[in-house]
């Protein structure tokens, strides 16, 4: 059974590996979930199954593709863990790049991820994707 530091790894090394199969694997059968949809525009909260986590991971792997993961600080308390990093992510329908900070927060259980909370600077997603614009 891995430690919530290992979890937390091998997440990390799954997100940069853009290997959404492999997240899914890491959780629990269900996960408490909040998260921006992948264009930013809005949130998703609730229970996901490995199957939706899974889903969620697909669709951002097809609308960004991940040049550069940066984990400035990863804070662990027994089954917590908090992550607080970077990504320079490009739009793959426009090439336009997006440099994005978040944090994230994981709960582990016996090896596997049973809540997950993501918060991202959902603006600069959504004006990538344009989901949203800023005035000039």
């Amino acid at each position: 059974m891995l430690s919530t530091v290992e979890v937390v790894q091998v997440f990390l090394a799954r997100l940069a590996a853009q290997d959404a199969a492999g997240i899914a694997r890491l959780c629990a059968p269900t996960v408490e979930w909040e998260a921006p949809d992948p264009g930013g525009a809005r949130w998703t909260t609730g229970q996901r199954t490995r199957r939706e986590v899974e889903s969620q991971f697909l669709t951002l792997f097809a609308t960004f593709g991940l040049e550069r993961l940066s984990a400035r600080q990863v804070i662990v308390d027994g089954g917590d863990a908090a992550v607080v990093g970077s990504a320079r992510w490009r739009v793959l329908t426009t090439a336009e790049r997006v440099d994005v900070r978040f944090a994230a927060v994981v709960s582990v259980h016996l090896g596997e991820i049973e809540q997950y909370w993501q918060m991202p600077d959902t603006l600069a997603a959504a004006v990538a994707t344009g989901a949203a614009r800023t005035e000039a």
